[in-house]
């Protein structure tokens, strides 16, 4: 198996967005984002001075910047910065010597998706019932 190459999107202190960023890849955050970050993969990073007024997802979440919005991350998460809303978490989380939080932290269970075909053996089940 060819191993994939490391896409990350870096946003430079100095910048500031407006509107969502969403990725399928991982992303650095050293600006200002005024609206959600969201990411399929990789990792999530707010840095040092790094801002967003928004929601942040992603799979692996570190946040040593300031988030003011709710955060979600399904596998890991490390709070060194301060972050001003609930945090959601799957995987393991670490709040850091100097973590702020302004909100509740909720572990949430893994999501449970059912296939298609469970579904349609289901529905026939039940119109053959009646």
């Amino acid at each position: 198996m060819k191993p994939q190459p490391l896409n990350v999107t870096l946003l430079s202190a100095g910048l500031s967005i407006h509107g969502d960023v969403i990725l399928d890849h991982g992303i650095s955050n050293f600006g200002i984002v005024a609206g959600n970050v969201i990411s399929n993969a990789g990792l999530v990073h707010i840095g040092p001075g790094g801002m967003v007024k928004g929601q942040v997802e992603g799979l692996h979440v570190r946040v040593d910047g300031t988030v003011e919005g709710d955060v979600h991350a399904r596998g890991t998460l490390e709070i060194n910065g301060r972050v001003m809303g609930n945090v959601f978490y799957y995987g393991s989380i670490r709040l850091g010597p100097r973590a702020s939080l302004d909100g509740q932290i909720k572990r949430k269970s893994d999501l449970t998706i059912e296939s298609a075909a469970s579904n349609v053996q289901q529905l026939s089940r039940a119109s053959s019932a009646v």
